[in-house]
């Protein structure tokens, strides 16, 4: 694999355990609530944070503080948002070690504002939903907000959100968004999807190597620079038995680090996202969580020139 050498890294940290926050309807529009809750037993990022990332010269930024109010949802995109714009502006690059796939839009916004004016920015989603909910289209009484994530970075909604907790200055435009492989799929949400111009990569395309490194290549000659965000669920059940449940189908571990591996080669990618490990599950189900995320971020830092 050819090495990109880079002199910085900053691994973002956050101490928030998954608790649904959500999207509910009223007679004004629509309101986000939830709460802020941390973790009671030892994380897969914790391993990860003392195995592949040991050695690594790094900064490591924690946010959870500011997302520990009476309103999360808005303080904790804001921090993260912040944390990744001032990595990009020393030229850094960014690992989002733990978190959950509604943080994207934040990530996003963080690179657009600390990126060189007039980078063109790309997206690559690898995950097994597309989290593309509408809110003014759906007809749900309320949505979990890991629903929305798509949606909101290519402008279709909650744009009050993406632009003010998430400091997105602007949409990203859907052809620069290439999704994998979305096989658990809600029918609006992957309708949407196919008709906002996201490029979709089918579950049979993402299990052919070639056709992958085809999509990747084509959005890579686009943009100057590409963020990973990498859901666990991408990987079948038994190599993430802590998720938050068991979704059919899926790659091997190995295979999926491969089309990552496809990913990092093109030498663009600025930031990453190792999301959706942590769920406080029993110690056997965290040890092979671990494993599997330890070895993405090998594999992401490996891309980047960095070895422990």
């Amino acid at each position: 694999m050819k090495e990109h050498p880079v002199t910085e890294l900053t691994v973002i940290r956050c101490n928030h355990n998954y608790n649904a926050w959500k999207a509910v309807r009223s007679e004004v529009g629509w309101a986000f609530a939830g709460t802020f809750r941390s973790f009671e037993r030892p994380t897969a990022a914790d391993a990860v944070a003392s195995g592949a990332l040991s050695g690594v010269p790094c900064k490591t930024v924690d946010i959870t503080d500011a997302a520990c109010s009476i309103a999360p949802w808005d303080t904790l995109p804001r921090a993260m948002s912040d944390a990744v714009c001032a990595a990009a502006t020393r030229g850094d690059k960014v690992l989002s070690l733990n978190g959950y796939c509604m943080l994207a839009p934040a990530v996003a916004g963080g690179l657009m504002r600390g990126l060189p004016a007039g980078t063109r920015l790309g997206v690559v989603w690898l995950d097994a939903h597309y989290d593309n909910v509408v809110l003014e289209a759906t007809e749900a009484h309320e949505t979990t907000l890991v629903g929305i994530p798509l949606s909101t970075l290519i402008g279709a909604t909650a744009s009050a959100w993406r632009t003010t907790s998430c400091k997105m200055p602007e949409p990203l435009p859907a052809s620069c968004l290439l999704h994998a492989d979305g096989r658990v799929w809600v029918p609006e949400e992957r309708e949407s999807a196919l008709a906002s111009g996201i490029r979709i990569v089918e579950e049979s395309e993402f299990a052919d190597l070639e056709q992958w490194k085809r999509h990747v290549t084509s959005l890579a000659d686009a943009v100057d620079a590409l963020y990973v965000m990498f859901d666990a669920d991408i990987m079948a059940a038994e190599w993430v038995p802590g998720f938050y449940r068991a979704e059919p189908g899926g790659l091997s571990r190995e295979e999926v680090l491969e089309r990552l591996a496809c990913v990092m080669e093109t030498g663009k990618v600025v930031a990453a996202s190792t999301w959706c490990f942590d769920f406080d599950r029993e110690p056997e189900a965290v040890r092979v969580n671990a494993e599997s995320q330890g070895a993405v971020v090998q594999e992401i830092l490996t891309g980047w020139g960095f070895s422990s």
